[in-house]
């Protein structure tokens, strides 16, 4: 059975991100909570998350953040890091659907209410000490600092793999965002994103990306698959035509790029 969790009414949300600047940095903990009276559930669909399940879930993300540096300065590895496991956490832990994974409110409340704390430290305040709407309100799923997490490990789960989630762990943060980030094309068909990566993957262990870097390699393939895209119905191919189909334009691609 699928999970509800609680959407945080946007009047709250503006609130406690408005809150968020007038906590000093490794203090934000003062705000963590595992429920809002500001808060409602979708009427069906489901079982309600308990506040003992979020608890759990917010333990486990804490833990993964503390074995990557929280609450002290992360590096890029870090960052890394932390995405990774809290991805697998999200995905496997929340017990979310796609439906519920789609309302901006839920995450409103899981980045403000549940782990502000763990957020403010993925995600700091700017030079001028102002926190980023999309990392924590949700305007922007794919900017959000949790939602974004979860989608990719929705993309990239491979339930026939023996580790579901390797995927995950191919690419880095600016080549993942590349990929993702074409939300109306490549990452609209999850079996063609899990294609890319899987052939990233193999060529790297290979070592057949010939003089060209495989990030390079990457994201020029990219765009030649942008323009196939344009009159070539994915959906309808099946996942084991899309491997081949991102092999041959691997080899396409280095072949132009010498």
């Amino acid at each position: 059975m699928s999970m509800l969790y609680p959407r945080l009414l946007p009047g709250e949300s503006n609130r406690l991100f408005t809150e968020l600047h007038s906590h000093a940095p490794g203090t934000h903990s003062t705000m963590v909570a595992t429920c809002s009276a500001r808060s409602v559930f979708a009427a069906t669909g489901g079982k309600r998350i308990s506040r003992d399940e979020l608890d759990d879930l917010r333990h486990a993300v804490v833990a993964a953040a503390q074995d990557c540096g929280f609450p002290d300065p992360h590096s890029s590895v870090q960052r890394n890091a932390f995405d990774r496991r809290t991805a697998r956490i999200l995905h496997e832990q929340s017990m979310m659907v796609p439906g519920e994974a789609s309302q901006r409110q839920v995450w409103a409340f899981l980045a403000l209410v549940l782990l502000p704390d763990v957020c403010v430290w993925r995600w700091p305040a700017n030079a001028k000490g102002q926190y980023s709407a999309d990392h924590f309100k949700g305007s922007d799923l794919t900017r959000h600092a949790l939602a974004r997490l979860w989608t990719r490990a929705h993309v990239l789960r491979d339930a026939h793999a023996e580790d579901p989630y390797e995927l995950l762990d191919v690419l880095g943060e600016a080549d993942l965002d590349q990929i993702m980030a074409r939300r109306g094309s490549i990452a609209a068909t999850p079996a063609l994103v899990r294609a890319i990566v899987r052939t990233h993957r193999d060529e790297e262990r290979s070592g057949n990306d010939g003089s060209a870097t495989s990030r390079t390699v990457l994201r020029e393939s990219l765009m030649r698959l942008l323009r196939l895209t344009a009159f070539l119905d994915v959906d309808s191919v099946p996942e084991s035509e899309l491997n081949h189909l991102v092999r041959l334009l691997r080899i396409e691609t280095r072949g132009a790029l010498g």
